[in-house]
């Protein structure tokens, strides 16, 4: 009833069947090569978003709001207007002085503003919890008093702050929100911003074609209302699509194009922001004298408005460039002081980043000279500890670096 098994293998059949592997694998190999332009963007998007060898920052703004004083006391408006004149040069503790003189004098409507600007002053120095409350101050007066560009603005704002504490989700919803009043007020200005963060969400969630669309429907808005301010911001954000995608070039155009932009309307965040992209991308460009001189630039800008995150991120992205050339001893403390700042803020980006450049220092330089170094960069012992441990857990969960083999999305070492 069964068949008769064989007893050896025949030599031709053999053959046969090897030839016919060879055949496949020369034909899938070929299908591939051919389509090698379209499988890496897939990838590389993927990549682009999990690397740990520069830390990204995109232009994600925040809605400033100043309300209408003219009819308040002096005792409330003047300092309100000395607060305001601080903010544009960059006197973000001053700012908040003044600010906090005024809301001894002022109340009702005239709060939502007052509060909205020194939650955007905490930003900037960093005090990402401290912002947040002040933003959620403003959304709660503004909805008592019906003030519609008070609840946008707020609303907006804590968005960023989420964004940042990488609640992506959240940070979505609130912007969404904002849009929706915006688009109620016929407020094209707002609706523009709005647009803007959305994209920059949606592009760090994986989605980029809805991030494109929304960033371009943003930029329309932002050169019809006249907001240079909003066109750059759309200029950056449409570059990190296209790098994100692939396309290296055109992603530099833009980027340049928001430099440009940026200078010419004298916006400094604008440009720092535009300034770190570009050095990453000429990271991916295989570039790292230009890269580390946009990095520098960047932090420059950082430093002269007291953009404390944006200072954080470029010391690591510096730290970073000098790794991958190998200037291990100079690195360190760059990425020390990248790292204790973005601890201490409670920010989702930048520390893995900063702890795998470390670790890679650690590999090179040993363990002891990693701990001399971060000594003379002012860490203390709690700090270095803490600083070590953190280096051996990031070492746990990506076991490749357990056998001190590097890390599959850094480029060569040059």
């Amino acid at each position: 009833m069964g068949g008769v098994l064989p007893q050896g293998n025949d030599p031709a059949a053999l053959l046969l069947v090897a030839l016919i592997v060879v055949a496949v694998a020369v034909v899938a190999g070929t299908a591939i090569a051919r389509n090698r332009r379209k499988f890496p963007r897939w990838l590389r998007s993927v990549i682009v978003r999990k690397r740990l060898d520069v830390i990204a920052r995109d232009l994600y703004r925040m809605a400033e709001h100043v309300g209408r004083f003219s009819d308040s006391e002096p005792a409330a408006w003047q300092p309100f207007e000395h607060g305001l004149a601080s903010m544009a040069a960059h006197q973000w503790q001053q700012a908040i002085g003044h600010f906090e003189t005024a809301q001894s004098k002022a109340g009702g409507k005239q709060l939502t503003p007052l509060f909205n600007q020194t939650g955007v002053c905490y930003y900037m120095q960093g005090r990402l919890a401290d912002a947040q409350q002040k933003f959620e101050e403003s959304v709660r007066i503004a909805a008592q008093e019906d003030d519609a560009q008070g609840r946008i603005s707020a609303l907006n704002n804590i968005g960023v702050i989420r964004h940042e504490y990488g609640e992506l989700d959240s940070a979505l919803k609130y912007f969404k929100e904002a849009q929706a009043i915006a688009r109620e007020s016929d407020n094209r200005a707002a609706v523009a911003l709005c647009l803007g963060n959305i994209g920059n969400i949606l592009r760090e969630k994986g989605e980029l074609g809805p991030a494109l669309r929304s960033l371009e429907d943003g930029l329309d808005l932002s050169r019809r209302a006249g907001d240079d301010e909003g066109v750059v911001s759309g200029l950056g954000g449409i570059g990190s699509v296209l790098r994100d995608r692939g396309e290296s070039d055109k992603a530099l155009e833009r980027y340049a194009e928001a430099v440009e932009t940026a200078r010419k309307i004298d916006y400094k965040l604008g440009a720092t922001i535009a300034l770190c992209n570009i050095g990453n991308l000429y990271r991916d460009k295989g570039e790292p004298d230009r890269a580390l001189k946009s990095h520098e630039s960047s932090l420059a800008l950082a430093h002269e408005i007291g953009y404390r995150l944006g200072v954080a991120t470029e010391l690591g992205n510096i730290g970073l460039a000098l790794v991958s050339r190998r200037m291990l001893d100079r690195a360190v403390p760059y990425l020390a002081e990248s790292i204790a700042f973005l601890l201490a803020a409670g920010v989702a980006n930048g520390i893995r980043q900063g702890l795998y450049g470390l670790s890679r220092c650690d590999d090179s330089l040993g363990r002891e000279r990693l701990q001399g170094l971060l000594k003379e960069a002012g860490l203390a012992e709690e700090s270095i500890t803490d600083t070590l441990d953190r280096i051996d857990l990031l070492r746990s969960r990506r076991p490749w670096q357990r056998d001190r083999q590097r890390n599959p999305f850094a480029p060569p070492a040059r």
